[in-house]
């Protein structure tokens, strides 16, 4: 049942198949259960080693999305494409502080 279980499948149907197939299924789950239940290395596939990659866009979006500003209820960090001084509402906003100075 540990096979049929997760996958739906009657008991009935899965002893109705062939033997071979029956045991090609419960190798592949006792191959799969041997994998890292945190990354999904199975042991069989060798050292591995990593990079790390940067996305300036990310960067930006974790700077932002730590702000007081960003931390009001309801807030809502939202990527827009340009920069500040070719988007109409950075403008808007820019102008109408620059009002009060």
């Amino acid at each position: 049942m540990a096979y049929c279980g997760p996958k739906g499948l009657p008991l009935s149907e899965f002893l109705s198949w062939d033997q071979a197939d029956q045991d090609a299924a419960l190798s592949w789950q006792a191959y799969e259960a041997r994998r890292c239940s945190g990354c999904g290395t199975h042991p069989d596939e060798g050292p591995k080693h990593f990079h790390v990659d940067v996305c300036a866009t990310c960067v930006q979006l974790e700077k932002v999305s730590r702000s007081e500003d960003a931390k009001a209820a309801g807030a809502h960090v939202v990527p827009r494409s340009g920069t500040h001084a070719t988007c109409s509402r950075c403008r808007g906003e820019i102008e109408a502080n620059s009002h009060g100075r």
